[in-house]
């Protein structure tokens, strides 16, 4: 289980759990006698045989054309087809060459599509499990207007582990569920940081969002790194 420290809007915190819920496949894939598919990684073709390759090795995709009409260059007999198990990922140049010192570089866009900044990439510890809190802002958004302005891409189910944060949460869902809108969350001193689960990982932006149904409720941590603007075009 992964545990969130989850302030309410009493200012008062819980450690309680949040997990994500897959949705169930509406369709399933079976062979000609009812048996459900395998999926298996197989091996298209080795750095000597890739495209870049072969263009690094003939000049130009004419020659690259003359020499797959005559030899088939693009195509290892032996390892083609080949089922993969365990892999591991590796760095190459552009001459399809294994490059043992990387350094990486993060880059920023401007809603046209412009390069704003190239950088070295931040690393940032995890924020929602320490001793500051993850904080209820107390901002509130329509939940019929948000979505018309964020692009959310991940989606938590917060829960409870006893009967104490049963009563911490299902309260917190009511709250929002009567107002039908979602809560801004925040972690980090002075509640001003986007939320990170993980050493190394993003910062995202959180929105609560609560339902009830009788005594039930349901808490989704809504997280989104996209906002949607519009672009404005200059004659």
């Amino acid at each position: 289980m992964r545990y969130i420290n989850l302030t309410n809007e009493k200012k008062r915190n819980a450690q309680v759990v949040f997990k994500s819920i897959p949705s169930p496949k509406k369709v399933r894939m079976v062979t000609e006698l009812g048996e459900p598919l395998q999926n298996k990684r197989l091996l298209k073709f080795t750095s000597e045989n890739s495209l870049q390759s072969l263009l690094n090795q003939f000049k130009d995709a004419q020659h690259v054309s003359e020499a797959i009409i005559k030899e088939d260059p693009d195509i290892d007999i032996e390892l083609a087809g080949k089922i993969l198990k365990n892999t591991d990922r590796i760095y190459i140049n552009e001459k399809e060459k294994v490059v043992y010192k990387v350094q990486k570089n993060e880059k920023v866009y401007l809603p046209d599509g412009t390069l704003k900044e190239e950088r070295t990439p931040r690393y940032l510890d995890a924020n929602i499990d320490i001793e500051d809190p993850v904080l209820w802002t107390g901002k509130v958004f329509p939940r019929s207007k948000i979505c018309q302005k964020l692009v959310f891409n991940k989606n938590y189910q917060i829960c409870h582990i006893n009967g104490l944060t049963y009563d911490f949460l299902y309260g917190m869902a009511k709250e929002l569920a009567s107002k039908d809108s979602m809560m801004m969350l925040t972690a980090g001193k002075g509640g001003k940081n986007p939320l990170i689960f993980n050493d190394g990982g993003k910062p995202y932006r959180a929105f609560l969002e609560g339902r009830i149904d009788g005594d039930k409720y349901c808490l989704i941590l809504h997280l989104t790194d996209l906002e949607l603007k519009t672009v404005i075009k200059k004659d």
